[in-house]
């Protein structure tokens, strides 16, 4: 049996497979419109948005294009907050839409610097803020409604939040935050298949896409808000996916989702206490930062992540993801999202731990 650890896709409930399982529904019948209608109610709950979620059959990064092509023009000044590689991502994208972009990038394993935001806010007037929630590659929780609070003192730009990690594993309030589009995915906490972006537009945002001059047929927000009004999807949608997400939407709200977010808070402070003071690992995000989705380790130089991940795999089927870019062996990322015991975490904890002592040449093999 595989105990798996990774950053996504993750593990499926098997009420969840067995819907995937089905026979596909035509999204055109009314059985379809009434399942998505509860479906994207559920969804929107799940972060207190003023409307419906809007499903579009693509992963999170093509939400995020998605997102992003419907709120910035070539005309548009952005301003990108990175402090690791998903960041960096929104960057990457951002740069397809409009030349006038500012990055700020800060120390990955920290968040943002809120002064530092503040004197760059009063430099320049900007269109749009994009950042993350949950850094997946470091494990941080960006502190998000203290942030969009120095962004709304002082522009009036659309704020643009990735938390595809982190719907599900933490509380979202939408409202409460002041974004104007949050975009996740059903691989995650979620605990759904891979193939739907999750997108949520403040009113604001929703008057910005209706009135923009550029609309692209598939990878934009209108088509999708248009439909989403009349209980419907403009394509044809991955159906067996939305079958398993309608699935596990109903099993989030049954479990309740302060125990759900107690159940992911309490995997992640196990992990971070049960490597705080060992020698050749640490936990990558300061405490204050720690995030409830994922879990870093910041390995010595003479150890390897893919090492040690092709050993966890092989040895203890236990499945983990390493680093990303510059950080690729050098971060072991354990991953407490969605469908999982805290007795899994647990044993995965006990097998890193051996196989790193391995790795250093503790005890022989």
């Amino acid at each position: 049996m595989i105990n798996n650890r990774n950053t996504g896709p993750t593990p499926l409930p098997p009420a969840v497979l067995d819907a995937m399982a089905q026979q596909p529904l035509s999204h055109r019948s009314n059985v379809f419109r009434e399942a998505f209608a509860g479906v994207t109610a559920q969804l929107a709950r799940l972060v207190n948005a003023p409307d419906p979620a809007l499903l579009l059959s693509c992963s999170g990064t093509g939400g995020l294009e998605a997102g992003m092509a419907s709120i910035i023009s070539a005309e548009s000044r952005v301003l990108v907050l990175s402090a690791g590689s998903y960041g960096d991502l929104l960057a990457r994208i951002a740069s397809r839409f409009t030349p006038a972009l500012d990055i700020m990038n800060f120390t990955a394993g920290g968040t943002f610097d809120l002064a530092a935001l503040q004197a760059q806010l009063m430099l320049a007037r900007y269109d749009a803020v994009l950042l993350t929630h949950s850094e997946s590659s470091t494990g941080v929780y960006h502190p998000i409604a203290s942030v969009i609070a120095v962004i709304r003192a002082h522009s009036d730009a659309l704020v643009l939040v990735d938390v595809v990690s982190s719907l599900g594993a933490a509380p979202i309030d939408m409202a409460e935050w002041g974004a104007d589009v949050l975009v996740g995915a059903t691989q995650k906490a979620l605990m759904a298949p891979a193939g739907m972006a999750v997108v949520y537009l403040s009113v604001r945002a929703q008057r910005c896409i209706e009135q923009s001059s550029v609309c692209r047929d598939y990878m934009h927000l209108r088509p999708w808000l248009e439909a989403s009004r009349q209980r419907s999807v403009p394509y044809t949608p991955a159906v067996n996916v939305f079958q398993g997400v309608a699935v596990a939407a109903a099993l989030i709200f049954a479990e309740g989702l302060p125990e759900r977010y107690r159940r992911h808070q309490e995997a992640s402070a196990r992990c971070r206490a049960f490597f705080a003071d060992r020698d050749r690992v640490c936990c990558f995000a300061a405490p204050q930062h720690a995030g409830h989705s994922i879990t870093s380790l910041y390995l010595s130089d003479a150890l390897s992540a893919s090492a040690i991940k092709s050993r966890l795999e092989y040895e203890h089927h236990i499945v983990v993801s390493t680093g990303l870019g510059p950080l690729a062996e050098r971060v072991i990322r354990i991953g407490h999202m969605g469908h999982f015991t805290l007795e899994e975490i647990d044993d995965a904890l006990q097998a890193t731990a051996q196989v790193i002592e391995k790795e250093s040449g503790g005890y022989g093999d």
